[in-house]
């Protein structure tokens, strides 16, 4: 009977995350940029988007957002840190190439839509339109699954699994 419960326990403390866009899944090693590469800012995993249509991964409330509409910031209930990055070195655009349609403070959910982004004004411009999540305090994580990377995947739809201790 314990172990039912301690079954149980345990996979209350599993949630799987959402891509927050259509394209090509990749691992954070193959970003164009080092911080990200080299998981400074945290485990996770990367998108180059086939859509501009930019979902939340988790359930969560949104903590930061830079004023140049480049980054996210979510945390969820069990205290992890998610930054969603659209971009790389977008913020010298000053906020745009991104629309940003959600609150600092707000509640959301998985699969909500977060922001937009013009990837063919990005491009265009000669930015890299890679979308970043990161779990930039993975300490509170136990584990991390590895994502099945280099295959498309549909935008709201689980990529990964993550553990908490």
């Amino acid at each position: 009977m314990f172990r039912i419960f301690d079954l149980l326990k345990s996979r209350a403390r599993l949630s799987k995350v959402l891509a927050p866009v259509q394209g090509r899944l990749f691992p954070l090693a193959d970003v164009n940029d080092e911080i990200f590469a080299s998981k400074g800012l945290g485990e996770g995993f990367a998108v180059q988007p086939s859509s501009d249509l930019i979902y939340a991964p988790l359930n969560g409330t949104v903590t930061s957002l830079f004023p140049t509409n480049h980054e996210i910031g979510i945390r969820t209930k069990e205290g992890l840190d998610l930054l969603i990055h659209l971009g790389l070195n977008t913020v010298e655009l000053g906020g745009g190439g991104c629309d940003i349609l959600v609150e600092a403070g707000q509640e959301v959910k998985k699969g909500q839509l977060l922001a937009t982004m013009n990837r063919k004004l990005l491009r265009g411009l000669g930015y890299d339109d890679t979308v970043i999540v990161t779990y930039t305090n993975d300490q509170i994580l136990k584990g991390v699954s590895a994502p099945v990377f280099f295959r498309e995947i549909s935008a709201k739809r689980a990529v990964q699994t993550i553990s908490y201790h």
